[in-house]
């Protein structure tokens, strides 16, 4: 009977140990996995903590840039505004001289008609008796009339000349301009809805409507504008139709050069 309590005891005692040793293999285990949760838990921490900073930096870089769009985009607004009023106020200037064409054509016309009434009146006095007759008062009358209209056909022919002459004197300091080939800018802003853009080069750096330049992206040609609105400082330039390659998009930042004068597309004056 002690035997076998002493072999229980020896039993019970190597079970424990085992169970002691099982356990304090899990218990290391545990400390490992715990450890390595705690390390990644770390890093997932610094992640977000990243991520959350970048992400409060793209928020500012945007804001920025939506700030800049509608500042581009009122700019745009303004240039297109200025842009037509120029156009209305050279067209009101083409009407007024073609007005003034047609009037002084008028008059010429009623002068030749006095000319010629006045010519058969002379005749009809020349071979009336009486020197009192009506026909001498007409005459009087109508060279009276002509003297009126010859001198304010003379102010408005002389009105005319100076017009004339201040229109040819701009038209020569435009001329005096000259684009000169290898001049290059860049794009400072583009609206793909109405197909046009805003160039960095103006007035100042001899830009005249009509006048062609290439969109290049490094070396490689996107396509071409064509100048319809001169600023001092800043130009609008329409993109030409099918100028644009494959499936290339002008972008702000793009450079464009001036090449020269092509045989069909030489740069106009307004």
């Amino acid at each position: 009977m002690h035997k076998i309590l002493v072999l229980a005891a020896v039993i019970f005692s190597l079970a424990a140990a085992a169970l002691g040793f099982l356990n304090r293999g899990k218990l290391v285990e545990t400390k490992a996995e715990v450890a390595k949760f705690q390390s990644e838990s770390a890093a997932n921490s610094k992640k977000a903590e990243k991520f959350s900073t970048d992400l409060k930096a793209a928020n500012e870089k945007l804001a920025v840039a939506s700030s800049d769009v509608e500042k581009t985009a009122g700019e745009l607004m303004e240039l297109k505004s200025q842009a037509a009023k120029s156009t209305g106020a050279l067209t009101d200037l083409q009407k007024q001289l073609a007005d003034r064409d047609s009037l002084i054509a008028q008059q010429k016309t009623d002068m030749t008609a006095k000319d010629t009434r006045i010519s058969e009146l002379e005749t009809k006095a020349s071979q009336d008796v009486q020197p009192t007759n009506s026909p001498s008062d007409d005459l009087k009358k109508l060279l009276e009339e002509k003297d009126l209209l010859t001198t304010s056909l003379q102010a408005k022919l002389k009105d005319q000349e100076s017009h004339l002459a201040a229109l040819k004197e701009r038209e020569a300091q435009r001329k005096s301009k000259s684009l000169r080939p290898g001049l290059e800018g860049r794009i400072l802003a583009v609206n793909t809805s109405w197909n046009f853009v805003v160039l960095s080069l103006g007035d100042r750096n001899g830009v005249v409507n009509g006048a062609e330049m290439l969109i290049k992206r490094g070396a490689q040609l996107v396509g071409k504008v064509r100048i319809t609105s001169v600023e001092p400082s800043t130009s609008i330039a329409d993109i030409v139709p099918n100028s644009v390659r494959g499936s290339l998009a002008v972008q702000p930042g793009d450079s464009v050069i001036y090449s020269g004068p092509s045989e069909d597309n030489e740069p106009k004056l307004p």
